[in-house]
């Protein structure tokens, strides 16, 4: 059986170290890098295609909301778990909305951790007990996400999955075998029904609600 692949990043090596080593020793999961620095932790997503990102939010060199959002769509099908060192809400919050898939505090047992790790793999949701209470009106958004793209037609669903895995407006007809034209008016209506501005802020709704990973069905 294929292991599932994370990604660390963090900023003190000692916590790089001892996280990495206790990850690989995880069934079914092993450790593909780690690293302090941004650019860095760009160029091994894309070299190496993690299944899940692992990364501390107390690195100030990174803009994790920014990081979230970029790679959610240049690396298709990876997903996002934080590492809060204080839970802050408000911060966690925001990063809900670029898109990650959950968050652990560093006060929670690795334990946690690990079960958050597997929620994810899984295509779950995973916010741990120390930051969950607080984010209620975040969580629902992402449910109400769900709700409206289960009010799409079965057709533009299967659109919206299409762009959530990068394809073009061309591969989408080729695929569907419809016109670009057509491809085009599904994604118009898919925008106004969903009100959202551009197919990026599409396929992030995509990734959050699941209908990525799980298909159009």
């Amino acid at each position: 059986m294929e292991k599932a692949r994370v990604l660390l990043a963090a900023p003190h090596r000692l916590v790089r170290e001892a996280l990495g080593r206790a990850i690989d020793q995880e069934e079914n999961i092993t450790l593909v890098g780690s690293t302090d620095d941004s650019l860095e932790a760009y160029r091994l997503a894309r070299e190496h295609r993690p299944d899940v990102i692992l990364f501390d939010l107390d690195s100030s060199r990174m803009d994790w909301a920014n990081f979230v959002r970029e790679l959610s769509v240049s690396c298709r099908g990876v997903r996002f778990l934080a590492l809060s060192p204080d839970g802050d809400i408000q911060r966690i919050s925001s990063l809900c909305e670029a898109g990650i898939h959950g968050c652990v505090c560093f006060s929670s047992p690795f334990s946690e951790l690990v079960r958050g790790l597997r929620k994810v793999l899984d295509g779950d949701l995973f916010f741990d007990q120390g930051v969950s209470d607080g984010l209620p009106e975040v969580l629902s958004r992402i449910n109400e996400g769900a709700l409206l793209l289960r009010g799409l037609t079965a057709r533009e669903r299967e659109v919206v999955y299409l762009v959530s895995q990068g394809f073009s407006n061309q591969q989408i007809a080729r695929e569907m075998v419809l016109s670009e034209k057509t491809v085009k008016n599904h994604i118009s209506h898919i925008l106004r029904k969903l009100d959202l501005k551009d197919r990026t802020q599409v396929a992030i709704l995509a990734w959050k609600t699941g209908l990525a990973v799980n298909g159009p069905a």
